[in-house]
């Protein structure tokens, strides 16, 4: 009888193929839990975001004493004698305060795309009509963005 040591051939290849199969069935599902975890942080930016500046403003705006400054993508107010400039810098909003160095408001996560201030009178005070467009800076795959559109108007009180 023959001592046999060592593998066949065929035994390899099946051994092979099968780690393959799984190894390509693991990057899969790494793949679809990295593309789940980007798409969730995209989505979890841009509300935190969105929510963040609309109460930002809303606050800023009630109690501002006037509205000195609102077109485009620049608003001024008065509030207890400073003036708050809040302004698009790039892809961020900004807010200067009485002069002061400019302070983004948007997270790391976020860009805005396109930002107006319309001056607006709002059954006879003062208001401002605010339209956001704010995106998340994360790359997902396919190209996919969950860009947010918002759209408000805000009143002196």
């Amino acid at each position: 009888m023959k001592n046999k040591q060592g593998f066949t051939m065929i035994e390899m290849l099946m051994v092979i193929g099968i780690t393959g199969i799984l190894l390509i069935v693991l990057f899969q599902v790494f793949g679809a839990i990295l593309s789940t975890k980007l798409r969730s942080q995209a989505t979890s930016f841009v509300a935190q975001d969105s929510r963040y500046l609309l109460a930002r403003l809303a606050y800023d705006i009630s109690r501002a004493s006037d509205i000195t400054s609102g077109t485009g993508s620049a608003l001024s107010l008065v509030i207890d004698g400073s003036t708050y400039l809040y302004s698009l810098s790039g892809e961020s909003l900004v807010l200067s305060v009485g002069g002061g160095d400019p302070q983004s408001l948007t997270g790391v996560g976020t860009k805005i795309n396109s930002l107006i201030f319309t001056r607006t009178d709002l059954s006879g005070n003062k208001a401002i009509s605010i339209s956001l467009n704010i995106a998340p800076t994360i790359i997902q795959p396919g190209g996919v963005t969950h860009e947010r559109q918002l759209t408000t108007t805000i009143g002196l009180r």
